[in-house]
Parts: C-alpha cells; structure tokens; sequence
C-alpha cells in the first residue's frame, strides 16, 4: 500500500510540474473524453481531427490538458445530439461552456465535419483567448433565412431484428436465432413501445457414460417468446405515470411455463427527459398483477399462482466531469404475502478520475429472492438439462468487480494507428 501511495504522490507530482512550466506561447492542449458515442464518429475521429487542423491547440492526455472536452451523444430519431462540455483546467479560463449540435447520421462525414466544427470553434475559442488573445476574430453574419423550417417528423418508429449463430464438428454442434420487432412512439410527454420476441437455440453432444453403463443425455434444447406494450404519459419533468403488461412462454425444461405481468407505477424524475448530459435519476413505485405457471411443481404443490405485487424501483446515473455513478434497484413483493415472493435487486457502479493519472471502477449487484422453491420429488435427477437450468432456486447471487488503472500519456499530440491489431 506504501509503495501504491508513493507511485501516485509521484505521478500526480509530475503532472503539477509540468502544468507549472507551460511557456506563454505553448498551444491550447485539449483533451477529448467520450462519455456516449453516438453513431456517428464524432467522438473522438471527428473532434480530434479539428484539434490537429488547428495548430494553435494540440492533443493532450487528460492529466496535462488545459481544457477538457466531454462529449455526450444523444439520440434523437436519425440525429445526434451532441453536447459538447469545454472545462478548463488552467488560470484565468472561464466558467465551463455547453454547446449542443445536431448531426444527421445518414449524411456523410463530410457534413457532419462541416456541421461539428463550427460549434466546436466557438466553445473553444473562449478559452484560446485566454492565452493567445490575437488568435480569436469573432464576427457575425446575418443567415439567408431568419426564420428556420423544420422538416417533416414523425413520432412512430419500427425495428425489426434478426440474428443467429450456429457451430459444427463431428459430434458437437449448436444452433441459435433471435428475432424481435419493436414499435415506438414517442412524444414530449407521450411514449409508448411494444414488443415481441422469440429466442431459441438447441445443443448437441455426446451423452454422459456412467460406471454402470447408464447414458445421461447432454443435448438440449431451448425457447422463449415474450411480448407485450407499455404507455407512459409525463405531466411535468419531474413526474409520470404508467402502464405496461408482458408475457413469455418458455420451454419444458424453464421455470416457468408462462409468465404474465402487468404493472400500474408512478415515477419521479430529478433530470428531464432531454438532459443533454445525459443525467438519470429516477424512482417509480408500481403495482400489478402476477399469473404463472410453472413447469415443475414446487414445495407448496403449486402449477399455477397468480398474486398481487408492488415494489419501488430506483434508476440513476449522472456524470459530473470526472465522477460517473450509477445506481439501479428494483423489487417485487407479494402483496398478500410478503414472505413468500420477495424480490430485491442493487447494481451500483462508479468510476472515479482519482486525479490525473488513476482511474478507479466500481461495479456491484446483489439479488436477495424468495419464493417457493422446486419440489424435490418432481425433479428428475437424471435428466442433466432440467438439472443445469435450475440456478433460478438460488436465493442468493451476488457479483462484483474493482478495476484501478494507473497511466502516464505522452504529451506531444501525436496520433499513430499503424497495426493496432498486431
């Protein structure tokens, strides 16, 4: 741990130096940060090729810029929104700048170019002043048009997707598809989706040779269908209210043999729909109605059981420059029992910029869960596909990770991407 502290007291060491003996005519080092990417290539090919064009600033890693771009693509319909955050890390520099600029994905990267870089010079440009006053001209024009038109749009949106792996050998071979379509419709304070899925995938192998000769068969065999819609409606941007119902089917060997859910929940909101940073933070109670049946018989005799439920559901994640944190819990609890079907899920995560140099990640989930397990005399010990599938009885699962990464960037703006897959 001595030796852990002394390794960053020395690189953050190295960073303040440096900062110390920036000359007065050295360019505007400029980092660029990708916190959402979008589907253009804005962040990073786009915003760092208007960095190299302009000699007055130069590509800088994080720990020695003296501004730092976060960039966050939202996307809306075929656009993305990006918002650009300019902070600046050295004396004198103004208050941080937000620019947001649209670009249409399906036009070319020479449009897009030609869209970004005029939104990127004017937040930049406040900051090159700061240093180099003479390398700024500002001037401003009147448009051809006053008066913008907006072009056609629509609320309504359809996906249809479909995808499959398969693999062979000799005595192994496996098969797998998906196929969903999805309908949207979105407004301001209006959004509405429906879905339907079917997933499927089969497993071929040899069988399981026991000492007394018997043949316990490996192969299996998998599916599950769901679908269903929901309705919001937002009054305000702090809060909502909705409705959904969702059901699946799945194959003999799953827990259930169908699932049907159906939910009234109310939601407050700390951020608006539209953050442009892409904050969230959210917590909704709901109530509803479950039915299920179950392939196997469980401990109370049961097939079929149907209950009321509720549960308060939490969603968040905000990103403040060299901070992002998340949080997501959720529950689910019989109404009428509440020690029978209990459901408690938290999956936090944070990553820290600890200074210049070190990065902490933070991920954590833990799901607490009690129904009533499978009867022990309706599972067939031989059958190892019903056997492999019942981690669902498990009452407890948790998962976790922690990542620290220590770096030293080189500083001279230079790119090269010569065989990056060696």
């Amino acid at each position: 741990m001595r030796r852990l502290m002394l390794v960053a007291s020395l690189l953050c060491l190295a960073s303040r130096v440096e900062a110390e003996d920036t000359p007065a005519g050295a360019p505007i080092r400029v980092s660029i940060q990708c916190e959402r990417l979008g589907r253009t290539k804005a962040c990073p090919a786009f915003l760092t090729g208007i960095v190299d064009e302009n000699k007055v600033l130069l590509s800088s890693p994080r720990a020695v810029a003296d501004v730092v771009i976060y960039a966050t693509a939202n996307e809306v319909a075929l656009l993305d929104r990006v918002h650009l955050r300019f902070v600046g890390q050295m004396a004198g520099t103004p208050a941080p700048v937000e620019i947001d600029v649209e670009l249409d994905t399906r036009t070319t990267d020479d449009v897009q170019r030609a869209t970004l870089t005029p939104a990127f010079l004017r937040g930049i440009a406040l900051f090159v002043a700061t240093r180099h006053p003479g390398a700024v001209s500002v001037a401003l024009t009147v448009p051809d048009a006053m008066a913008t038109t907006k072009a056609p749009t629509s609320p309504w949106g359809l996906v249809l997707g479909l995808a499959g792996n398969a693999s062979y050998t000799a005595k192994y071979r496996t098969a797998g598809t998906q196929l969903y379509l999805i309908g949207r419709y979105l407004r301001r304070n209006v959004r509405a989706f429906a879905l339907q899925s079917l997933s499927a995938s089969l497993n071929r192998q040899p069988p399981l040779k026991l000492e007394d000769g018997t043949l316990i068969a490996l192969d299996s065999e998998q599916w599950k269908y769901r679908g269903g819609a929901e309705a919001i409606y937002s009054w305000c941007d702090r809060w909502s209210i909705g409705v959904g119902s969702y059901t699946f089917f799945e194959d003999p060997k799953a827990q259930y043999a169908y699932n049907s859910r159906n939910r009234v929940a109310i939601e407050w909101d700390r951020f608006p729909a539209d953050d442009p940073r892409g904050n969230r933070l959210g917590v909704f109670y709901h109530v509803g109605w479950i039915v299920e049946r179950y392939n196997i018989r469980n401990e109370l005799g049961e097939r079929f059981a149907q209950y009321p439920s509720h549960g308060i559901d939490a969603v968040g994640s905000v990103r403040s420059d060299r901070i992002s944190y998340g949080l997501n819990l959720a529950s689910d609890v019989q109404v009428d029992h509440p020690r029978r079907r209990l459901l408690l899920t938290a999956s936090p995560f944070m990553t820290i910029q600890i200074g210049n140099h070190i990065d902490l990640n933070l991920t954590f989930s833990i799901t607490q869960r009690t129904f009533p397990a499978p009867d022990p005399a309706a599972i067939d010990p031989s059958d190892f596909e019903q056997l492999s599938r019942l981690s669902y009885a498990e009452p407890l699962s948790v998962n976790g990770s922690i990542g620290l990464t220590f770096h030293l960037d080189p500083t001279n703006g230079v790119r090269n991407d010569r065989l990056e897959s060696i």
